[in-house]
């Protein structure tokens, strides 16, 4: 008697999502309604106000925008800070992963609380946090103070350099999440044979971990770097009037010059950057994949 032929499925997604027991085709399809409202009114009625207000007059906004002087110098500044905070994101959350995988369970378990706390704080309390530790007499003067270090108030809040650490702090549990998911994915046979064939700790690292996580890392920097360009609270609390970013350009347009139009345009034109950078880095480095 031969014997019966197993179905294989089919790959790259080709075979059908399993349905819940006892639903059919058409009762599911159901479930994607809450959803689907959802984001149409969360996310798809906003952006179709947006771009109602910045046709308004013929689409002459997009042009006007750019002849606003702020909004080109802010352009630039906002990309500068986005590359850097990206890039020291990435080598802080890549260094934070590596503490919480390779830490005892006591010490794993507090870098994690530390991370979640990070990530349930609102943005604005970190914000204020950090301009009380920049204050000129603030926690950071306080603590020099107590070793000598120093006798004047410094000369940090509303600076460039004073706006970067609160950045990062804000952005790092976006870089340490995947890295720590690629980390805890690796096969620890391959770091057992690395070390059996004589390969030392950096040797492994740079031959068998750093391959692995680095599109996590990618994709970490990626996220990083979209959602730096919309920053607005935090450089306007630590940066000051002098590192403006485009979001605040585009308030100043809204609340003090009262064109909604232009704030509109400029809108549009922040999300439509942002959206192209996400889907050539997401063509690239697999970005969705990586956040499921």
């Amino acid at each position: 008697m031969s014997k019966p032929v197993m179905a294989v499925p089919r790959v790259r997604g080709e075979a059908p999502a399993p349905r819940p027991p006892g639903m059919t085709k058409a009762e599911s399809r159901w479930l994607l309604w809450p959803p689907l409202i959802f984001f149409a009114l969360a996310l798809g009625w906003p952006l179709i106000t947006l771009v109602t207000r910045s046709l308004e007059g013929g689409g002459s906004a997009y042009a006007d925008a750019f002849d606003v002087p702020a909004f080109a110098g802010s352009l630039t500044r906002t990309v500068i800070m986005a590359v850097v905070v990206m890039v020291l994101t990435m080598v802080q959350g890549t260094a934070y992963a590596l503490a919480v995988v390779a830490s005892p369970a006591w010490l794993r378990f507090a870098l994690l609380a530390a991370l979640v706390l990070s990530l349930w704080t609102s943005i604005m309390v970190r914000s204020f946090g950090w301009m009380l530790l920049e204050l000129p007499r603030g926690a950071i003067y306080w603590l020099l103070g107590l070793f000598g270090l120093a006798d004047e108030p410094i000369e940090l809040y509303q600076t460039t350099l004073g706006m970067y650490p609160a950045m990062v702090a804000v952005m790092l549990p976006f870089a340490v999440l995947p890295v720590m998911s690629a980390l805890q994915s690796i096969d620890r046979e391959q770091l057992n044979a690395a070390t059996i064939f004589g390969a030392g700790p950096w040797l492994t690292f740079r031959a068998v971990t750093w391959p692995q996580i680095l599109p996590s890392v990618l994709s970490g920097g990626v996220l990083v770097f979209v959602m730096s360009l919309g920053f607005y609270v935090t450089p306007l609390l630590l940066g000051g009037p002098g590192n403006m970013t485009v979001s605040g350009v585009i308030n100043a347009q809204m609340s003090q010059a009262n064109r909604p139009d232009i704030g509109a345009a400029m809108s549009m034109l922040l999300v439509g950057g942002m959206m192209i950078v996400y889907l050539i880095a997401d063509r690239l480095f697999r970005v969705s994949e990586k956040w499921g």
